[in-house]
């Protein structure tokens, strides 16, 4: 009486484990969004992951279903009577769990096989999505270098285009540095030909100057030459002088008179006031010393310096004399 119901349960379980949905994950993650697209994947892996466990767990119930229905056929308290009836009985219900067992079996390994499709399929997805990301990642990267390659190349256009106006502009500053430097240079000619007059000018100046100092100190030693034979002729006179009073003889009665003159009265008359007059006989006892520096009064005793030369070092000496009486070489 059993048996209808059991194998009602197996059918429902059978056709309700054997049930495949048919809408596939896959086919839903085909988007162009890769994120999308990878949650997809990852819904429909949970899914599967789900639906295989409930399976696995209807396996053991019916497992533990079977189990039952072995215990409560193949007991041995079962009347003889019903022997034959209850081995077919337990014939079909054994061979319809095996074949439901088989086609558990079977759609297990379906499952398997459908997990392990679709855990390839997904990796394939997945790797080809970070492929994707990948490649988005350096056409991103390409393109910003390639932006900032452009971007450089303009900045160096704009660079380019500074630097020949800064260029431009340094070449018109040089060319009025150049026409300020001929400028210059024109006035520097000018003023060296104002310095080459100004020194000839003084030159011309220190000529004149000199010719004056020369004139004034020929003029000086000309005074001076006068003035020395002046002197010498004076002193010539007085050496004639003296050289006739030593030559002249004396007289007796002067010598006489001289001795019995007394010593008082020679010194009296040295110390008188009154000079003598030069044609006047020398005194008794009174003897004439020549000039210390001048062995004879003759002329050849006499040495007159030859006149200065422009060239001498003394010449243009300007340091003052130091005796009072050399004012008169001063220039005017």
């Amino acid at each position: 009486m059993e048996s209808p119901a059991v194998d009602d349960d197996i059918c429902i379980l059978k056709h309700e484990t054997a049930y495949v949905s048919p809408e596939s994950p896959v086919s839903a993650c085909a988007g162009d969004e890769s994120v999308a697209s990878h949650f997809a994947l990852v819904t429909a892996y949970e899914d599967i992951k789900k639906r295989l466990r409930d399976t696995e767990k209807e396996n053991g119930l019916l497992r533990r279903r079977v189990k039952q229905l072995e215990d409560k056929h193949f007991r041995p308290e079962a009347p003889p009577s019903e022997g034959p009836q209850y081995m077919n009985k337990a014939f079909s219900a054994y061979r319809g769990i095996y074949i439901e067992k088989e086609d558990l079996q079977m759609e297990l390994n379906k499952v398997k096989k459908e997990k392990l499709d679709l855990e390839k399929h997904l990796t394939e997805q997945l790797q080809a999505k970070e492929l994707e990301l990948l490649q988005l990642r350096s056409e991103m990267e390409t393109s910003q270098v390639m932006k900032s390659l452009t971007d450089t190349a303009d900045y160096w256009q704009v660079d380019r285009c500074s630097s020949e106006m800064k260029i431009h502009s340094l070449q018109e500053q040089l060319e009025r540095l150049q026409i300020e430097n001929d400028a210059l240079h024109k006035l520097c000619r000018a003023g060296q030909a104002v310095c080459e007059n100004c020194v000839v000018d003084e030159d011309q100046s220190h000529e004149a100057l000199t010719d004056v100092r020369t004139m004034a100190m020929v003029e000086s030693y000309q005074g001076i030459l006068s003035e020395v034979s002046r002197l010498q002729s004076v002193a010539r006179s007085q050496s004639e002088l003296v050289r006739k009073m030593r030559e002249r003889p004396a007289l007796p009665v002067f010598r006489r008179a001289a001795s019995t003159v007394p010593v008082q009265c020679l010194d009296d008359v040295q110390k008188s006031s009154v000079p003598r007059p030069p044609s006047a006989p020398p005194l008794p006892g009174v003897r004439l010393n020549p000039p210390p520096r001048m062995s004879s009064l003759d002329d050849s005793s006499w040495s007159f310096p030859s006149p200065p030369r422009p060239s001498d070092a003394l010449f243009w000496d300007q340091t003052k004399p130091k005796s009072p009486a050399g004012d008169w070489g001063q220039p005017y």
